[in-house]
């Protein structure tokens, strides 16, 4: 059943009203923002959550930065990782619990969704890495929060979307065809919405909003199609929920931008199967 330009509408009104992120993500970005900030600072915000200071200790000392127990608080954390990791490392949990705890599941199965979502993190940040991006921090957030439209979509109006994925897998077309014929808003417009709302990073925006089509909306902003490349490759390797769908056929302009070798994933499958497991553990467990 297609939804009506006036169920689109009033699902975007939903959207912006929204509950906002936790108290521990504003903080910290008042910390962030502050250039007077000290490590200190922003280790005190981060430990009136215990939960987001255990996760983000034992991240530290995770093969991801590869510190190995170096790591004894969140003071060190930041100085070692930096502010910016840090700081998203924060950013990608409380988004994720926030999703966890606020939203109804509706038949999906929400951990196999934040798997593939991982996963698209892992193989971003990989990207960057290999094409030395100065904003490398932000590579593995724009993965996990790539498709934080579709979950949201997922959850206020479940019965339309089950439809959506039997359209998909029917037609052999993509979410964002589907979204586009059964629903008459995509999940990029969706995310890129909750995104603004929550006052995300503009660079984490613009990829929530143009990783479908590959490129952003500067010519020089590799993030995008960092994130486009590495949710194809999420799918290819069968990470998370989007396994039973076909390999979409990537965007040749944003290979072509991060100019990757013929042999990049090939190369580094070990790597991204080693560090995607790691990962779900630290994110999700």
């Amino acid at each position: 059943m297609k939804t009506t330009e006036i169920e689109a509408k009033l699902l975007i009104q939903t959207i912006q009203t929204l509950p906002t992120l936790p108290t521990i993500y504003y903080n910290l970005l008042e910390v962030m923002n502050n250039p007077r900030s000290t490590a200190i600072d922003a280790a005190k915000v981060i430990q009136n959550d215990q939960a987001a200071a255990a996760k983000v200790l034992k991240a530290s000392n995770s093969p991801i930065y590869g510190f190995y127990g170096k790591i004894e608080n969140i003071t060190q954390a930041i100085t070692y990782i930096g502010f910016e990791e840090v700081k998203n490392f924060v950013i990608a949990i409380t988004i994720i619990d926030f999703f966890n705890n606020n939203f109804n599941k509706n038949g999906i199965d929400i951990v196999e969704f934040w798997k593939h979502s991982i996963g698209v993190g892992i193989i971003s940040r990989m990207i960057g890495k290999y094409i030395k991006a100065r904003d490398i921090e932000n590579y593995f957030l724009a993965g996990i929060l790539h498709d934080i439209g579709k979950i949201t979509l997922i959850n206020l109006m479940p019965e339309q979307y089950f439809d959506v994925y039997r359209y998909s897998l029917e037609m052999k077309v993509s979410h964002y065809e589907a979204e586009e014929k059964i629903i008459g808003i995509t999940h990029n417009v969706v995310g890129d919405i909750l995104a603004t709302k929550w006052n995300l990073p503009v660079s984490i925006r613009n990829s929530i909003k143009n990783h479908y089509r590959g490129v952003g909306d500067k010519p020089n902003d590799k993030i995008v199609p960092a994130t486009h490349i590495a949710n194809i490759a999420a799918i290819m390797f069968g990470l998370g929920f989007e396994k039973s769908l076909p390999v979409p056929e990537p965007n040749k302009q944003a290979w072509e931008i991060l100019e990757l070798e013929d042999n990049f994933f090939s190369k580094n499958q070990s790597s991204i199967t080693s560090l995607y497991y790691d990962t779900i553990n630290l994110l999700l467990k």
